[in-house]
Formats: structure tokens, sequence, C-alpha cells
């Protein structure tokens, strides 16, 4: 066996440094997309039962209630990833007045938005995914009206 004159040692660090960044950057994109993911589930729930709650409503009001008392069932950690809301400009009751067209069904249309903040937002080469660390994803569930009142004439 030869004797080690002492050098060669540095490069062990070296590449150590190296692999311990790569991994790090790696650790905090699995955390992002982890966020990400569960912002993206908490969103898609409260959309599809706001939708189906507002689809049990004979009325446009009524719809709008039963959707944003059903999106208050999805807590969100306030921090993170912000509580659903219904985009109430966007919200659609269509019952044709009980009588609808042939081959068209009376809906409604719910469509809901969850704000996201990244928690470790990396930047590569200057370049950003977003504008200030946050995310909106919107979301948008129709469903058929189950109640509608009938006119008979």
């Amino acid at each position: 066996m030869g004797k080690r004159d002492g050098r060669g040692g540095g490069s062990a660090i070296i590449e150590l440094s190296m692999v311990a960044s790569v991994l790090v950057v790696m650790a905090l994109l699995c955390a992002n997309l982890t966020v990400v993911g569960l912002a993206t589930s908490v969103n898609d729930s409260a959309c599809r039962d706001a939708a189906r709650a507002a689809a049990q409503a004979s009325s446009p009001g009524q719809a709008l209630s039963l959707a944003q008392a059903a999106i208050k069932a999805h807590h969100a950690d306030g921090y993170y990833i912000s509580q659903p809301t219904i985009d109430s400009s966007a919200f659609v009751y269509q019952d044709f007045a009980g009588a609808p067209p042939l081959d068209t069904s009376p809906y409604v249309e719910v469509t809901t938005s969850t704000d996201v903040r990244i928690p470790c937002p990396l930047i590569f080469l200057g370049a950003q995914f977003s504008k200030r660390g946050t995310l909106t994803f919107r979301r948008t569930y129709t469903f058929p009206i189950v109640k509608t009142q009938l006119y008979l004439n």
C-alpha cells in the first residue's frame, strides 16, 4: 500500500457540496409541488361540491347561497392556500324558466378560485415561476339542475 501525499482530499468536499446543492433544490421543488397539488385538490373539490349543491336549488339566489355554504366546508390553511371563493360574476343558473328547449337541460355553472403562496419561490437565471410567489387556480363545473319548477298551462 502506498502512502497518500495529502493532495486530492478537497475534491471530495467539492463533489459533496455540488451534490448537496442539487439535492436542496430538488427538495425545495418537491415542497412547492406538494403545496400546488394540495391547492389544486382543494379548489377542485370545493368547486365540484358547490356546483352539486347549487344544482339542488330552485332559484338563482338559493343556488348561490347553497354553493357558498358548500364551499365553506373546504378549509385551507389560509397562509399557503387561501380559502376557495366563488366568482359570482361567472355564476350561471339557467333553468329556462321551467321550459328548456329541445335537447337542452337546465344547468348551473360555478367557478371557484384559490390563491397559492409558493413556499420556496425558485429563481433560475432571473426567471420566476410566478409574480410575487403566488399562483391563482380557477376551476369551473357545470351540473344539471335537478329541482326545477314545473309550469303547467
